[in-house]
């Protein structure tokens, strides 16, 4: 990413370029000239505005301009919960427009032909989840089989694995046609390997994010929470072995809505992804921030502050392997 390029984008805003310095952006390149802050976002569209202002944070930047070419629309949503000047700009074909913000991703309710496959995931042991119209079977956490459409049948089928290839791999060796008896010995497997205690294994390094959800939506006390029950995120999680956080609600002891959101790591984009999976979820519930312990560092204590409705973090012990 050039310094040219953000330059040519920041001057169709009104700025004057003459005055940028250039400041280092992890995600793409970025400029400030006094109080205001420039960054052309060139990679990680959607997850770059808790990375902008800790940056804006860092620099003494009082207003903050972002310009991406996609997602930019997201952004701005984001960009709306939090109580910082902020513009977000869309930038195609060399053209910049203010962002118009995203609304929340609309319910998307799992095909009828597809929910009728849910009572055989129950059945073998595994959680059904439900996630933008997305019909999947968990095991503490770890998705170990899908419902997708089919061209034979009634249009449907269940394929078992963790992820497509180990999906794919399944239906090579036990045949394309699912049986509760094939997926029970998967879940029993994978449970095995998920258990507290259980030596370490690819199976429970896996989604450790769901897995956080998992123990406190079974011990929602971890969080000071009275009940929890999952929900899906604010946006479409697009490979089972990518971490994203995750979602859940419920209320407090005394009955007050809240949102918590999951992660297992030290994810500086959480705050931003928290606060957009409230809106979507329910609006005006208290947020926690649920994590590992020691992975919360004072900047992202002092970025869940300055949301317009702040957030906390909980730090959970992880599982002992």
């Amino acid at each position: 990413m050039s310094d040219a390029r953000l330059r040519m984008a920041a001057s169709q805003c009104g700025a004057d370029t003459a005055s940028f310095e250039s400041v280092e952006f992890p995600f793409g390149h970025a400029a400030i000239s006094g109080k205001h802050g420039w960054i052309y976002v060139a990679e990680q569209h959607s997850r770059a505005l808790s990375p902008a202002l800790l940056w804006a944070g860092k620099h003494g930047v009082e207003s903050l301009n972002i310009l991406s070419e996609v997602n930019a629309d997201v952004l701005a949503r984001r960009a709306q919960l939090f109580n910082f000047d902020i513009a977000v700009w869309s930038v195609s074909n060399g053209q910049v427009l203010r962002a118009t913000a995203a609304q929340p991703l609309a319910d998307v309710k799992v095909l009828d032909s597809h929910e009728r496959l849910a009572l055989m995931i129950e059945t073998s042991g595994a959680e059904v989840v439900r996630e933008h119209g997305l019909l999947t079977g968990e095991v503490m956490g770890l998705e170990v089989c899908r419902v997708l459409n089919d061209d034979v049948g009634d249009g449907a089928r269940l394929e078992i694995g963790v992820g497509a290839h180990d999906r794919e791999t399944f239906q090579l060796v036990h045949g394309r046609d699912a049986t509760v008896e094939s997926l029970a010995r998967v879940v029993g497997i994978v449970r095995e390997h998920r258990t507290e205690g259980s030596v370490p294994h690819p199976l429970n390094r896996l989604a450790p994010e769901r897995m956080l959800r998992h123990r406190i939506v079974l011990s929602p006390e971890l969080v000071g929470a009275q009940q929890l029950q999952p929900v899906e995120p604010p946006i479409i999680r697009m490979n089972v072995k990518d971490e994203m956080p995750c979602v859940a609600l419920g209320s407090l002891p005394g009955g007050l809505p809240v949102v918590v959101v999951c992660t297992a790591s030290i994810d500086v984009d959480v705050v931003a992804f928290g606060a957009d999976a409230r809106l979507r979820t329910s609006p005006d519930a208290e947020l926690l921030i649920a994590t590992h312990a020691n992975n919360v560092t004072p900047s992202l204590h002092k970025l869940a502050q300055s949301l317009r409705n702040p957030a906390r973090f909980v730090e959970v012990s992880p599982v002992r392997r």
